[in-house]
């Protein structure tokens, strides 16, 4: 493990979460904010681990913008901005939630907010992740809202973005637990809903299935993004590219991440840390 360098990712997301944030307003193009935000993650010496998300109301995750899509922030959206960057492979995951022009539904915000706190609060070497799940879902239960059961956290290797344990939103009973030497993203979904997000159409993002034996154009792609996810718009230089990326699909070359959502009326919230566990305690990179 680098310490430094997730260190160094931790800040830059930071920093870059906190100046996505300013940009989304009432009338702002998903389009620009998730280009800009990306450069400035590039400006800063890292690079994105994954493609800005931003998830809006009833969406949950795995939403990245395309040109022309025209979509446009509206009041009273609710925008969960999720971001990664790397230093040499080293991530930092970090999302908040923001209502665009007015604050209808802070008290849910607050609930995946506070959640984020307290499970932080709670951690220490040899904590089961069931204990953290507990946690998270008594802070959200008791504001009147439910934890998104079937969304995680995770823990983060190098170039991996879900290493494998996942960190739950509820107590599922686990007994897999976090020690020294582990670096891992805790993010609480809250919902006025049913807890629950069904898979719905692609969302523009995309990683490798696998990656031997790979012949033009995929194997130029696969040195560009590796084993970390992709965003179609990234592909934008390279001719035809919507055709490349869906016969990537279709070959079973490339997986395509659908949208996760709630019930259409319904509104869910993110808030996201990385955290690096060592012998001595815990370092939150990306607070």
């Amino acid at each position: 493990m680098d310490l430094k360098k997730y260190q160094e990712a931790g800040k830059i997301a930071k920093e870059a979460r906190e100046y996505g944030a300013n940009l989304i307003k009432e009338g702002a193009s998903y389009y620009e904010v998730a280009n800009k935000v990306e450069k400035y993650i590039l400006d800063a010496g890292a690079k994105p681990a994954f493609p800005v998300n931003i998830s809006v109301n009833n969406i949950a995750a795995h939403y990245t913008p395309v040109k022309n899509d025209g979509k446009y922030f509206r009041k009273g959206d609710v925008v969960k901005l999720d971001l990664g960057t790397h230093i040499d492979g080293y991530i930092a995951d970090t999302a908040l939630t923001v209502e665009v022009a007015q604050s209808s539904w802070e008290s849910l915000i607050e609930a995946s907010r506070e959640a984020l706190k307290a499970a932080i609060k709670h951690l220490r070497p040899g904590v089961k992740v069931s204990e953290i799940g507990r946690v998270i879902e008594e802070e959200i239960t008791i504001r009147g809202y439910r934890p998104i059961r079937n969304l995680t956290g995770h823990s983060l290797e190098r170039y991996s973005l879900h290493h494998g344990l996942n960190i739950p939103n509820y107590d599922d009973g686990s007994a897999a637990m976090l020690t020294p030497g582990m670096a891992f993203a805790i993010e609480p979904f809250a919902t006025n809903g049913k807890g629950h997000v069904r898979e719905g159409q692609g969302g523009n993002i995309y990683i490798f299935r696998h990656y031997d034996s790979l012949k033009s154009p995929y194997a130029e792609m696969f040195a560009r993004f590796r084993t970390l996810p992709f965003a179609a718009r990234w592909c934008e230089d390279m001719e035809d590219f919507e055709n490349i990326l869906r016969k990537g699909v279709r070959r079973g070359i490339l997986y395509h991440y659908p949208i996760l959502q709630e019930r259409k009326k319904y509104v869910v919230s993110q808030t996201e840390h990385t955290v690096v566990m060592t012998a001595d305690g815990i370092i939150v990179t990306t607070e």
